[in-house]
Parts: C-alpha cells; sequence; structure tokens
C-alpha cells in the first residue's frame, strides 16, 4: 500500500496525537498534519494494542518508512507483533501437526511391527 507521508517527525510516538475514527487510525495534532496509520475493517478492531506497540517499537519516520515499503500490518508483524488472530491460527496449526505426527507414529510403529 503506498501512502503520502507529509513531514512526517523523526520522534517517538506520543499516545495522545493518536486518532481512531472507527475505521482509521491516524497520527498528527489535526487533520492537516495527521497521516495514515492503519485501516481496520473486519471483526475486532484492536487499535489500543497497536497504539501500544507503535509508541513503545517505533519512531514515526520508522514506521511510515516500514509501512509504505510493505504494508503497516506487514511493519507492525516485522517487530514482533502478534494480534490474537494470528495466535488462534497458530494454535490450529500446531494442533493440526501434532495430529499427523501422532498418526504417523502410529503407522510407522505398526510398520515395525
Amino acid at each position: 500500500m503506498t501512502q503520502t507521508a507529509p513531514k512526517a517527525p523523526t520522534y517517538s510516538f506520543h499516545k495522545e496525537l493518536f486518532n481512531w475514527d472507527g475505521m482509521y487510525l491516524t497520527y498528527g495534532n489535526n487533520s492537516s498534519d495527521s497521516v495514515f496509520i492503519a485501516r481496520f475493517k473486519y471483526g475486532r478492531k484492536p487499535y489500543k494494542k497497536w497504539i501500544t506497540f507503535l509508541c513503545k517499537n517505533f519512531t514515526v519516520q520508522e514506521y511510515l518508512n516500514a509501512a509504505n515499503e510493505t504494508s503497516p500490518l506487514k511493519a507492525i508483524e516485522d517487530k514482533g507483533y502478534v494480534d490474537e488472530n494470528t495466535i488462534a491460527r497458530m494454535k490450529i496449526q500446531i494442533k493440526t501437526l501434532r495430529e499427523v505426527n501422532q498418526v504417523l507414529t502410529q503407522r510407522l510403529e505398526e510398520a515395525t511391527k
């Protein structure tokens, strides 16, 4: 996703400068210097967790550059952010792998008898 970044400051994020309108998360003092951070379309909207993570792990310019190169979600995940949906998918994958492993182990034991 390509976005234009008007005079993005290089300092750390400050929680009080985020603006959430129900779908879009922006950052800035007012609408004229506000920059796009992320869009939350479906399901849960964990924008508060995003704000906390951004404040702890990025400068404004660092995040905008990373989001421009990839996407907002990829940029934040590359720094270690994991949301509830990702955790749920990972748990399902682990459960499936365990089940496959169990079946293969049983077949191997039967084949070596």
